[in-house]
């Protein structure tokens, strides 16, 4: 009886140690990164959201922009004076989509961090500069595509055109206008953001209709936390 009784203490206490070592194998990295420092802890937080189908939410967009793939390299961490916010600056590469269209980067983000209920989290998304970028071209997109010179002009940078000329001038005269665009290639520079652009052009003029494919490239400049186009939006 007594050796039943050992042999029992002796499964209980192998179960509780194969429970902690599980425990330790799925907290270890957040109770590492804890230890060492908010430092560690952001870096952290940003290898997690490597993951396929990490959906960023895109504003304007009916659809969030979805991983195909996400990875950080080359992270730095500037933790503010007071501890309760930070900054992460990493190479990015991702690979995703926009609805139907392909979004593919390789450049420079930052992601500002902030610190609550005893951890630190991103601001607003994991990939924001990327985000701001993708919202820029998704709205010029629908405004040329809807014919909107108002909110055309939103989107045009300090010495810009406006919103009219070439751009405008190129979709005006379509009626039952379609602009779709198969992907955007963009390499995310510290102020800037160069995008090529793979789009379809359709639509009607009085004489023919029109189905234009090709390509062409775009400069998106930021200012503060959006991105607008320089010099045009063609």
């Amino acid at each position: 009886m007594r050796r039943l009784e050992d042999w029992g203490r002796l499964g209980g206490i192998g179960i509780a140690a194969l429970a902690l070592a599980s425990a330790l194998l799925f907290f270890g990295p957040r109770l590492l990164g804890a230890a060492a420092g908010p430092e560690a802890e952001i870096i952290t937080a940003l290898k997690e959201a490597e993951q396929d189908g990490v959906s960023l939410p895109v504003p304007g967009a009916p659809v969030p922009l979805v991983s195909r793939k996400i990875q950080y390299a080359r992270i730095a961490v500037s933790v503010a004076p007071d501890g309760q916010s930070a900054e992460a600056y990493a190479t990015l590469d991702f690979e995703g989509v926009l609805g139907a269209t392909v979004v593919s980067t390789a450049g420079v983000e930052r992601v500002p961090f902030t610190h609550a209920s005893g951890k630190w989290k991103p601001e607003s998304s994991v990939a924001p500069r990327l985000v701001a970028a993708v919202a820029a071209l998704e709205a010029r997109r629908r405004a040329l595509e809807q014919g909107l010179p108002q909110a055309l002009s939103r989107l045009v940078g300090a010495g810009g055109d406006g919103g009219a000329g070439q751009a405008w001038a190129e979709v005006a005269p379509l009626g039952r206008r379609r602009l779709t665009v198969a992907a955007w290639y963009v390499r995310l520079e510290r102020d800037e953001a160069v995008v090529t652009e793979h789009y379809r052009l359709e639509g009607d003029l009085p004489s023919r209709p029109v189905d234009t494919r090709g390509e062409r490239p775009l400069l998106l400049v930021r200012e503060g936390d959006q991105f607008l186009f320089s010099p045009g939006l063609m």
